[in-house]
C-alpha cells in the first residue's frame, strides 16, 4: 500500500476525533450558556428580617442544634474569595462539608444538608487536589456518625442545594436505617423543578435514595416547614436554581437563638462580611451563578449577623468553630 494510501485512514479518524471533540465543546458551551441565562432570571423578593423574627413565635421551637463535619480540606482561599477584591488572600482556610441537626423535645429531627460519606469525599477532594489544595480528609458520614441516633425518630432533611456534596449522604442514611422508614424532604417549587447540568447527579442521588418523601412548599419568599415549629426555608437562588436558606429559632438554655444555615451563598464568612464574591472563574465555569443576585444574598447574611442571628456556612470550618454550635454527640 503507497503510503498516502496508508495515511488516509489515519486521516479520518483524526477527522472523527476531532469532530467528536468539537462536538463536546460545543454541547459544553450550550450547556453552561443554558446554566447562565437560567440562573441569571432567578431573583425572587428575600424576606424582611421582621418576618424571619416572627418564626420565633410559631409554637414549640427546637431545644438543640448541633452540626457534624463529613470532610476537611485545607484550600487554598484564592478558590474561594476573589482574590483580586480579598483583603486578607494569604489567611489559611479549610472547606468543611457540614450538616446540621435541629431536635424538638418530643424527638423531631430536622437535618439540613446531608453531606458525603467517605468514599463519596475522596472523589469530590481530588479536583481540589489539583488547584493546590491538601488531600480532603474524610470523617464519616450522616449514616455511620447519627444513623443510631435518628433510627426511629419523625425525620425530616431540607437541601440547600442539589450539588453532590450536600445530598450524596442520604443515599446511605436510607439504608442504614429501619426498612420503612419515611424521610420529609422539604423543598420549595425552584428546587423541585429546576435543575442545571452542576444539580442533575443530586437530583439523581435523591431519586435512588429509596426513603424520600418530598414536600413542595408554597412559592414564598419564606415558608414555615409543617410540623417543624421554628424553621423555614428562604429562597436563595443565585448559585443553584432550586437553592434555598434554612432558618430555625432554637430555645437554648440561655434563651432564643436564630440561625441561618446559608448553604453555599458564601464559601467563606469574609465573603459574607467583606462582600467579596467568589472567583470569577469559578462563577463562571465550574457553578454558573448570579453575581448580581449573590450580592443580595450576601448583603442579607451581613444584615442577619449584625442583628444577632448566626449565619452558618456549610464549607468554612473556622467560622463554624466560632459559632458556637456544638459537633454532635459532644
Amino acid at each position: 500500500m503507497p503510503p498516502s494510501d496508508r495515511r488516509t485512514p489515519l486521516r479520518r479518524i483524526a477527522r472523527a476525533i476531532a469532530m467528536l471533540l468539537a462536538l463536546g465543546v460545543a454541547a459544553g458551551a450550550v450547556l453552561l450558556l443554558h446554566a447562565h441565562i437560567q440562573i441569571r432570571g432567578i431573583d425572587p423578593d428575600l424576606p424582611s428580617l421582621e418576618a424571619v423574627r416572627a418564626q420565633a413565635d410559631l409554637g414549640e421551637l427546637p431545644i438543640r442544634v448541633s452540626t457534624w463535619n463529613t470532610a476537611s480540606q485545607v484550600t487554598p482561599r484564592k478558590q474561594v474569595l476573589e482574590a483580586s477584591l480579598d483583603p486578607d488572600p494569604q489567611a489559611p482556610y479549610v472547606m468543611s462539608h457540614a450538616v446540621f441537626l435541629l431536635e424538638w423535645a418530643d424527638g423531631r429531627a430536622l437535618l439540613v444538608d446531608a453531606g458525603m460519606d467517605r468514599e463519596q469525599a475522596q472523589s469530590f477532594g481530588r479536583p481540589i487536589e489539583w488547584v493546590g489544595g491538601a488531600p480532603i480528609v474524610p470523617h464519616g458520614g450522616i449514616a455511620e456518625r447519627l444513623g443510631s441516633a435518628l433510627a426511629g425518630r419523625p425525620l425530616a432533611i431540607a437541601f440547600t442545594h442539589l450539588h453532590s456534596d450536600h445530598v450524596g449522604g442520604v443515599v446511605s442514611l436510607c439504608g442504614a436505617l429501619p426498612g420503612g422508614t419515611r424521610i420529609r424532604v422539604f423543598q420549595t417549587p425552584a428546587q423541585t423543578d429546576l435543575v442545571n447540568f452542576t444539580t442533575y447527579p443530586g437530583r439523581a442521588a435523591l431519586d435512588r435514595a429509596g426513603c424520600l418523601v418530598r414536600e413542595r412548599l408554597p412559592d414564598v419568599s419564606l415558608a414555615a416547614l409543617p410540623g417543624y415549629p421554628g424553621a423555614f426555608v428562604i429562597r436563595a437562588a443565585g448559585h443553584t436554581p432550586g437553592s434555598q436558606m434554612v432558618g430555625a429559632w432554637v430555645r437554648e438554655s440561655s434563651g432564643v437563638r436564630g440561625f441561618l444555615f446559608a448553604g453555599d451563598a458564601a464559601n467563606a464568612i469574609d465573603g459574607v462580611r467583606r462582600d467579596v464574591p467568589k472567583p470569577r472563574a469559578y462563577r463562571f465555569f465550574v457553578v454558573p451563578e448570579s453575581e448580581h443576585r449573590q450580592t443580595r444574598m450576601r448583603g442579607f447574611l451581613r444584615e442577619a449577623e449584625q442583628a444577632g442571628i448566626v449565619v452558618a456556612l456549610a464549607h468554612d470550618e473556622r467560622h463554624l468553630a466560632t459559632t458556637g454550635i456544638p459537633v454532635f454527640g459532644d
